[in-house]
């Protein structure tokens, strides 16, 4: 078996197994990750009443695309540079809110409510002095 530096070379056979380059796992990988989200979106399309079947489908293929996107990007998925801190204003006590009366604002209101989920510390290094969920997703539309 051919070596190099006392190992073995890179697409040679050791015991019984191919060894490959990091990219090759990297795009298995990538694959892999593809198909897992493929599988589980198909399984969460057959729960899908037959009147909403199409539309879901629709807004699961386009996710697809965007998360293949994602997945095959090489540069940085976040540009850091670009991040600000929020103003001191943009954090208002929860006992100052307005609470709707009307059942049917409320239901408005939540069928346009997302939730992301950010673990461990990553509101700090994003310069959040206050709850997470207050970080503008996008053109400060959220």
């Amino acid at each position: 078996m051919e070596r190099v530096s006392g190992k073995p070379a890179f697409g040679k056979r050791l015991f019984g197994h191919q060894r490959s380059p990091s990219m090759e796992f990297k795009e298995l990988t990538q694959k892999d990750a593809q198909l897992s989200l493929s599988i589980e979106l198909d399984k969460l399309l057959k729960t899908m009443p037959e009147g909403h079947k199409q539309v879901v489908e629709q807004n699961f293929t386009g996710f697809k695309k965007l998360f293949g996107k994602f997945v095959n990007e090489t540069g940085p998925s976040v540009h850091w540079d670009r991040i600000e801190k929020l103003p001191q204003d943009a954090i208002l006590p929860y006992a100052s809110l307005p609470t709707p009366a009307d059942k049917e604002a409320i239901r408005s209101m939540l069928d346009h409510l997302v939730v992301i989920k950010l673990n461990g510390g990553l509101g700090t290094s994003m310069g959040c002095s206050g709850p997470k969920s207050v970080i503008p997703v996008r053109n400060d539309l959220t």
